[in-house]
């Protein structure tokens, strides 16, 4: 019996003394207490004296849409309506004794009756792209003084018919973040370069023997690009969101509207051409009869400036902060 009780002694003892031994912690190997550390604090998502790098690609799309109107229809012999030399006589040689020098009684000398090519006129509407929608990219580099206001430069780039439109701005911007989100307002000034506008062409190509056209003259028409080859002004204005994944790396999509202007308009100027050869009728090679032949008609000179070339662009890109 005394046996038990000492023994129910000894373990309430233990059970006492045991927690308050190790109360003020465990120890390790050397005897000295194990120091928790705290958790490291969260970081800021967007902070004053930050640097961001933003890559997009953008969907851009003209102001102003659609193409002129040109007569695409042909008369019974094949020939354009459209065609616009008046009159429009071909140059001949007629041998009335026997086969000209083309094999043909009816010859058409290659070196009085050259190949026809004719500015008809503006096709596309917009005078930037040659179309009405493209696609291009860039890339911005900020710095945000406080949390809310950044500056910045922006480069950016579209893919125009057969040419290339780049510009760069220099860019104000203003967020209000708010957890992860943060909605923004930016605008900017700058220039651009580049890109072109399209021009219906029409075309007659002649088949040449021995230097003297066949009878064979297919005309067609072509829709051609008349480049820019001046800088103009580029002012933008825009709203957009950005989210950020970590401390360091976000997403961004926005929307832009992009104003060309400040170059000095030259309207499309109208030319004459004249082509001019000699008609002939011929026996055994002496000539009979000769006239002179003269066809005219109007070409268009393109113009240039800065009108019909606004653009919205849509960006979807990632953000890069430092």
């Amino acid at each position: 019996m005394k046996k038990l009780t000492l023994t129910f002694c000894a373990l309430i003892a233990l059970f006492i003394a045991g927690p308050a031994t190790h109360a003020d912690g465990p120890e390790n190997y050397a005897g000295k207490k194990e120091v928790m550390q705290p958790a490291p604090p969260v970081c800021d998502l967007y902070r004053a004296h930050e640097w961001d790098l933003s890559i997009w690609g953008a969907f851009a799309f003209a102001a102003d849409t659609g193409r002129f109107d040109f007569d695409r229809t042909r008369e019974s012999g094949g020939d354009l309506e459209i065609d616009p030399f008046d009159p429009d006589e071909d140059v001949r040689t007629t041998e009335i004794s026997g086969n000209g020098p083309c094999g043909k009684p009816t010859c058409e000398p290659a070196n009085d009756n050259p190949n026809e090519r004719v500015n008809l006129g503006q096709l596309s509407k917009n005078e930037l792209f040659a179309r009405d929608n493209t696609w291009g990219g860039g890339v911005d580099v900020k710095y945000f003084w406080s949390k809310y206001f950044g500056a910045g430069l922006e480069g950016l780039g579209l893919a125009a018919k057969t040419n290339f439109a780049g510009g760069g701005l220099g860019t104000l911007t203003a967020r209000y973040p708010f957890g992860r989100f943060a909605p923004y307002v930016t605008g900017g000034l700058g220039f651009i370069d580049g890109g072109a506008t399209l021009y219906e062409f029409f075309n007659e190509k002649h088949d040449y023997v021995n230097g003297f056209v066949t009878g064979e003259k297919p005309e067609f028409l072509t829709e051609d690009p008349v480049y820019n080859h001046h800088v103009r002004a580029l002012g933008q204005i825009g709203v957009g969101l950005e989210f950020r994944v970590t401390c360091h790396i976000g997403l961004m999509a926005d929307f832009t509207w992009n104003f060309v202007f400040g170059q000095e308009n030259h309207e499309d100027k109208i030319s004459t051409i004249t082509e001019q050869g000699t008609r002939t009728t011929t026996a055994s090679g002496t000539i009979i009869t000769s006239s002179v032949v003269i066809n005219k008609a109007h070409n268009v000179k393109p113009g240039h400036g800065s009108d019909h070339q606004d653009f919205g662009m849509a960006r979807f890109g990632v953000t890069f902060s430092y």
